[in-house]
């Protein structure tokens, strides 16, 4: 996938869940005693993705060395013993290590935090895995990180509690100092866009009071936006929520544009019915990517609802847990029912296709819940119905959707 493929750059994914992240607390915070469920989302998000990234990519690299970054990783567990993303990085990485050399690097702030992700690390690397743990800012160590990394495939997870690296840094640094799309140059990004920093942030520009730091809190939104041109769309939109969203949609194109990417916007919400806390936004040169990162989400999404699940109350004959496998079941035939529906409508406007050249058209709707396996089954249900020829044997990807 390159830059001029611009068809996931507007897909959103739209979850809901709770996080650390929108409070702008640091790493040393409460936040880490127990598990949240949004960290339920993130970590399913990067234990299903980072595994298949490694493996698909590995293979074009020396040794099979892969580099991971977690530019803000935090301690690394919650104070309950529950693993957070660099524990549960670190346990893949073991996991693969016959195949694939995961080469993961910390990079934590807080004395506290470090001190703990630094045990953890040292921990992992006494087990033979190939781990770092750097203290400070990301933005001191993303050199020598980027340095090490070269020749090799790169997934950077940023995850900062309020603004994060500055759009030249994530542009000009991370993507830019590697100019290939696939094998040993790839490279991909999964990083929290904080909305509630978005408008924090710009309700100072409908203020008329002057305090200290206004200025410099401004201008540090200019650096991570890539420029200034986010106050003219916060000031021109009608509410929080349209500024919102007029801004990532702008700052997602501008990234894809820059480095030649296509994005996906996951939102995520305290609650379904609240505004959006967050967004995290993916970037892929490659189309394998997108596929990949999509089993991800989707995966990850069935983990979150289940954590969402209301403990069992005494007493009562039932609980939300006796009918939520009954529940899934109901969403994934909706989803084929989704599916086959933009599958029909693809064939009356453009006849045959290959299911790899239509992934936001055939996933309309459903993208990031849905999975391969409901295409499939999306299109085994067409040809017993005799309205294809595909009997969708075979990799989903390369399916033909002929008539009947």
């Amino acid at each position: 996938m390159d830059g001029s493929d611009e068809a996931l750059e507007d897909a959103v994914l739209d979850v809901s869940g709770e996080s650390a992240g929108e409070t702008g607390l640091d790493s040393s915070s409460p936040f880490f005693v127990s598990k949240k469920a949004a960290a339920v989302l993130k970590h399913g998000i990067l234990k299903q993705y980072v595994v298949p990234f490694a493996s698909k990519v590995g293979r074009y690299a020396p040794d099979g060395r892969v580099v991971y970054l977690d530019g803000y990783a935090g301690p690394g567990r919650y104070e309950d013993g529950t693993p957070g993303s660099p524990a549960l990085i670190l346990d893949e990485a073991a996991r693969i290590a016959d195949f694939r050399r995961l080469d993961c690097y910390f990079v934590e702030k807080q004395r506290k935090s470090y001190g703990s992700l630094a045990t953890l690390v040292g921990e992992a690397q006494r087990k033979g895995v190939s781990a770092h743990a750097l203290k400070g800012k990301v933005e001191i160590h993303l050199e020598q990180v980027l340095e090490r990394a070269k020749g090799a495939p790169l997934f950077a997870f940023l995850d900062p509690f309020g603004l994060g690296v500055s759009y030249d840094a994530l542009t000009n640094q991370i993507f830019g100092s590697r100019r290939g799309s696939t094998g040993r140059h790839a490279t991909e990004i999964l990083l929290n866009f904080n909305a509630n920093a978005v408008r924090r942030i710009g309700g100072y520009l409908n203020s008329s009071k002057d305090f200290p730091g206004k200025n410099a809190t401004l201008e540090a939104m200019d650096a991570a936006c890539g420029g200034p041109w986010w106050r003219d769309e916060f000031r021109n939109s009608a509410d929080n929520v349209e500024a919102v969203r007029r801004i990532t949609n702008e700052f997602a194109k501008r990234v894809g544009k820059a480095v030649g990417a296509s994005s996906w916007q996951i939102a995520v919400r305290n609650r379904a019915h609240h505004q959006v806390a967050y967004y995290l936004l993916y970037f892929t040169r490659h189309l394998d990517g997108a596929w990949l990162f999509g089993e991800a989400v989707s995966l990850a999404q069935v983990e979150w609802r289940r954590a969402l699940l209301p403990p069992p109350e005494n007493g009562m004959l039932f609980s939300a847990a006796d009918t939520f496998d009954e529940e899934e079941q109901q969403r994934e035939k909706e989803w084929v029912v989704a599916i086959r529906r933009n599958i029909q409508k693809l064939q009356r406007d453009i006849g045959s296709f290959k299911i790899d050249d239509h992934l936001p058209q055939v996933m309309s709707g459903v993208l990031g819940e849905a999975r391969q396996k409901h295409i499939r089954a999306a299109v085994k249900e067409l040809y017993r119905e005799g309205k294809t020829g595909c009997n969708g044997v075979g990799d989903v990807r390369k399916l033909r959707i002929t008539g009947a």
